[in-house]
């Protein structure tokens, strides 16, 4: 697959005297390249196509993590997202049959975040008092 450059058509009037375009519709300063101290312009334009090179993305330096994460972010890719918390309200519900448990956890930056413990692959377990942080 080919990528198409963008372009855009001018009309471009050409100097009688020294045959370089010397009037362009839209105005476009680069184009203009006659020199005299009174063109002549032709009677009629010339449709000009001109391709304009694709405009250069801004690059950055990316940290270690930051690339490691992009390196991660492909639809598909199998990953374990962990993070520790207190719980700070819990609940179990039932609804037409179904029954279920609900947590809310306190990360240690101060967020707050919904866990519904039937969501597959979500193993939700205890940390051992001694490994606890002090703060």
């Amino acid at each position: 697959m080919t990528a198409q450059m963008p372009e855009s058509t001018l009309l471009v009037w050409y100097c009688r005297r020294c045959d370089k375009s010397c009037k362009v519709q839209p105005p476009d300063p680069e184009q203009v390249a006659c020199r005299c101290e009174s063109p002549v312009p032709g009677l009629r334009p010339t449709k000009v196509t001109v391709m304009h090179p694709p405009k250069q993305r801004p690059m950055h330096v990316l940290t270690d993590e930051d690339a490691r994460l992009r390196a991660l972010a492909r639809k598909g890719a199998k990953v374990r997202v962990t993070f520790e918390g207190e719980i700070t309200d819990a609940w179990q519900w039932s609804s037409a049959g179904n029954r279920g448990l609900g947590f809310i956890v306190k990360s240690p930056d101060g967020r707050t975040h919904t866990v519904n413990v039937q969501q597959p692959g979500l193993h939700i377990e205890a940390i051992p008092t001694d490994e606890e942080p002090t703060a």
